[in-house]
């Protein structure tokens, strides 16, 4: 990339700014070095990720944009173009975006693995299974990608395989707190209640106001008919995000009738 002096300098400072998380500062450090050379797609890519970091979603693609009319077989603005797009949920164009990544730079993990995930939100559900494959062949301790590989078998009803998947993810990261809830769900479809009971718990001491693991575990203990007790974490899942916890409960066909009861509050109990 060529600058002169002050660009460079600018670019240096964003950059800096960038890898502490001042988004905002870096956003104006790129801005000044694009007032001085407006065709330096680099800089706008990662204009492009330091907006993205900041839920600007529109801007950052505006950014990815400008940075791919400039140089179109730029693959860091192909994929980050392919995340926000994914933040928004057009899994659709997202899956085009990391796809033309993987093309330009065939040995891009990230690219690989948001590939993966964009085809489960697709349900390509055996598709996925290949992308995580791909990024585990090299990088068999990704504990993310083991997550996600699981929730792939889970789609397609391969519970005992999910369940080996997860553990593997857990023996890497043993405070994924979204691993234990989605080992409690997948011990919840074995009807293995009292592992799934014990997961969303681990889950909870990684991150106790969690309400999708509160409601997973009312949900487990209804299943197994111990009311009191799915009543009293319904109410802590809708005590702390209401609204979509009452909805989810009223289409829950075994929380639906314990919902009025949990609308108000319940003696304490231990998790």
């Amino acid at each position: 990339m060529e600058q002169n002096f002050d660009s460079a300098a600018w670019y240096s400072h964003g950059n800096t700014l960038y890898g502490l998380g001042h988004y905002e500062e870096a956003i104006a450090g790129y801005d000044k070095v694009l007032a001085m050379q407006s065709d330096l797609y680099e800089v706008w890519s990662y204009r492009g990720y330091a907006l993205e970091n900041l839920g600007r979603h529109q801007e950052a693609l505006a950014s990815f944009d400008q940075a791919l009319k400039i140089n179109p077989e730029y693959s860091l603005a192909w994929h980050g173009k392919g995340i926000v797009l994914a933040k928004l949920g057009q899994f659709e164009p997202a899956l085009g975006c990391f796809e033309r990544t993987l093309r330009l730079t065939p040995s891009d993990l990230r690219a690989q693995y948001n590939r993966g995930n964009a085809l489960i939100h697709l349900r390509r559900y055996e598709e996925a299974l290949l992308c995580f494959e791909r990024v585990l062949k090299v990088a068999f301790n990704d504990y993310k990608a083991w997550y996600s590989y699981s929730k792939a078998l889970t789609s397609l009803s391969r519970n005992e395989e999910a369940l080996s998947s997860l553990d593997k993810a857990l023996a890497i990261n043993p405070n994924c707190y979204y691993a234990w809830n989605q080992r409690g769900l997948v011990l919840i479809q074995l009807q293995d209640y009292d592992r799934a009971v014990a997961s969303f718990d681990r889950s909870l001491t990684c991150k106790p106001n969690n309400p999708d693991v509160w409601f997973s575990k009312a949900r487990c203990h209804a299943l197994k008919g111990e009311t009191s007790l799915a009543v009293n974490y319904l109410y802590q899942a809708i005590k702390l995000k209401p609204h979509l916890y009452r909805a989810m409960a009223r289409g829950d066909a075994h929380l639906r009738q314990l919902l009025p009861q949990a609308t108000v509050p319940m003696s304490p109990l231990s998790k």
